[in-house]
């Protein structure tokens, strides 16, 4: 939601739509970045460089999630994937 959020305030994407309202519609579950999911972070290696990607694959680990992508490098870390 944040690179959403970030790309539309750029002009890089236009997204009108609630997105709130949008993800509790079709039953996404928000998820919080705990301090844990953070600390993760520093013993990432740099297979990827995104940002949001990195912040994802670190909570995916902590918090034992399934990461649905198809980035050929998220495989790198471990994560379970769909």
């Amino acid at each position: 939601m944040a690179e959403i959020t970030i790309k539309t305030s750029l002009n890089k994407m236009n997204f009108d739509a609630d997105l709130i309202a949008c993800a509790e519609r079709i039953g996404f579950e928000f998820l919080s970045f705990s301090a844990h999911d953070a600390i993760k972070l520093k013993d990432l290696p740099f297979h990827h460089r995104n940002p949001f990607d990195r912040l994802l694959i670190a909570q995916s680990l902590t918090q034992k999630l399934t990461f649905m992508t198809n980035d050929p490098l998220i495989h790198r870390y471990g994560c379970n994937l769909i």
